[in-house]
């Protein structure tokens, strides 16, 4: 018997209605829920071709026709186990599956009434996941369809890590039960499926991680938190609001990815997407609105500096040049005492102690650094 599991939710009401899964191989097949008995769904499971697939998860084809077309060789019933993650529970069937038409829906039934009206919904469809695509025109773009290597580089680490801070700051926001849920390794991160596409530099994005069988992704929550920063990019006083809101490591990186468009003499456009969307959200700034942004940003004094607490076994303590290093559960972390801060006098090397630190990161020419200046050990 065939080795199959559950990929990815496509419609999700009450309970998972449609699924895409696969085989071991490579596979793709497509699920519907017929019935529930004791508690356990069962769902009918054929095989579908890729293109056709594609074609039902952008609305162009219906359940109906994918289900006929893929049950012609064989179909079965499948049972989910208690842990989508666990193989399938499949039973072949022998007969049509034309000859159980209760089993079928009716025709018509397509994921999306509404066509895609732009490339980042099609895109995100397509995929059945959360794109962010983005534009931007740097001065080697005038003439040529190109980018500066560096340039792109040092772009996609500045926009990953705005995303990165964002998704840690909506996880911190969330209860303690729900965080767990989605406290996903690559949760925050995306992969390139499109490097660059038609029209000005065009790059597009899908996360890396998919969203779970509810169809949940935090991923988008951060995503819309980012938004607010982009979202009065002609009215500095409105947008400091934000960053003062969100002051620490995810306003930090905001202010150095404006920087870096800044240096690197262009905008930055971006839209994104889920496959539920009917418009994707879009925003930009221009090098104009950025120059002004970080003239009025780089005042605030901290702008991307966090409180951490840190506890551990003090390893090194140099009173001369105020460096210090603490042992904590996880890893060593050295830094040094705060200019006009207190003074390491009275540690001792081998005792236990909190630290309590400003952690910033800094731009350096190779990319960033994390810097931490001690404030208070108890």
């Amino acid at each position: 018997m065939k080795t199959i599991r559950y990929f990815a939710t496509l419609f999700y009401y009450d309970g998972v209605q449609i699924f895409e899964a696969r085989d071991i191989i490579g596979g793709h097949y497509i699920a519907v829920m017929i019935e529930s008995v004791d508690d356990r769904d069962r769902y009918i499971l054929v095989g579908a071709e890729p293109e056709k697939l594609r074609q039902f998860r952008t609305g162009e084809l219906d359940l109906l026709s994918l289900l006929v077309d893929g049950a012609e060789e064989s179909w079965f019933i499948a049972k989910p186990q208690n842990d989508f993650n666990l193989p399938l529970i499949l039973e072949i069937q022998s007969s049509p599956l034309k000859d159980h038409p209760d089993f079928l829906p009716e025709s018509g039934f397509v994921l999306h009434d509404i066509p895609a009206n732009t490339d980042t919904i099609l895109e995100a469809r397509t995929r059945n996941n959360l794109v962010l695509e983005f534009a931007v025109e740097p001065p080697e773009a005038a003439e040529k369809h190109q980018i500066h290597a560096s340039t792109l580089a040092g772009l996609l680490l500045h926009l990953q890590t705005l995303v990165k801070h964002a998704h840690n700051t909506t996880l911190r926001d969330m209860p303690v039960g729900s965080r767990r849920n989605h406290n996903v390794v690559d949760a925050c991160f995306f992969n390139i499926v499109i490097p660059a596409a038609p029209g000005s530099f065009r790059v597009v994005l899908e996360a890396a991680s998919a969203p779970d069988v509810f169809g949940v992704s935090t991923l988008s929550l951060a995503l819309e938190r980012i938004d607010c920063f982009f979202e009065h990019v002609n009215e500095p006083k409105q947008t400091l609001e934000i960053v003062k809101a969100h002051k620490g490591h995810l306003a930090g990186a905001y202010l150095r990815l404006l920087r870096f468009l800044v240096d690197n003499n262009t905008y930055l456009s971006y839209s994104w997407a889920e496959p539920r969307f009917q418009n994707p959200k879009h925003y930009s700034v221009t090098k104009t609105q950025a120059v002004s942004l970080v003239e009025y940003l780089s005042g605030v004094s901290n702008i991307g500096a966090e409180t951490v607490i840190l506890q551990g076994v003090l390893d090194k303590a140099d009173r001369g040049n105020g460096t210090w290093r603490i042992i904590t559960e996880e890893t060593g972390v050295s830094g040094k005492i705060k200019q006009d801060g207190p003074s390491l006098a009275g540690l001792k090397i081998g005792n236990r102690y909190s630290f309590t630190c400003l952690e910033e990161i800094e731009e350096t020419q190779g990319g960033a650094r994390t810097k931490i200046a001690f404030l208070d050990g108890t």
